[in-house]
């Protein structure tokens, strides 16, 4: 019988604590064709994880293993800010600016 996972938002995969709870109604739909009818052939549920998923999944763990904030990162720009030798370049900043609306306008229409 299939199930549904209590408690997950679905944002996320991985080995969360929600529990399972039986779900009602639907009959079985065969992926390989668009036509009804269940290639299982016994009625037995099953499931096909594709090399996709397998890979989404493997990708969401290091998204999940790394850290929020590069560390390393942030102390090397307070060394350079509490020294001095933190500059900014104001044209470098403007012309990331444009680009960035130009992106979303190429990408909203």
């Amino acid at each position: 019988m299939p199930s549904r996972i209590k408690d997950v938002d679905g944002g996320s995969i991985g080995a969360g604590g929600g529990s399972l709870e039986p779900v009602r109604g639907g009959k079985p739909v065969d992926s390989t064709t668009s036509g009804s009818g269940s290639s299982a052939g016994s009625g037995a549920d099953s499931v096909h994880i594709t090399d996709s998923a397998r890979a989404l999944a493997s990708l969401s763990q290091a998204v999940e293993a790394s850290p929020d904030v590069d560390t390393g990162r942030v102390a090397t720009l307070q060394q350079a800010i509490a020294n001095g030798s933190y500059s900014v370049d104001p044209g470098r900043i403007a012309g990331r600016m444009l680009q960035f609306e130009q992106d979303l306008a190429g990408s909203g229409s």
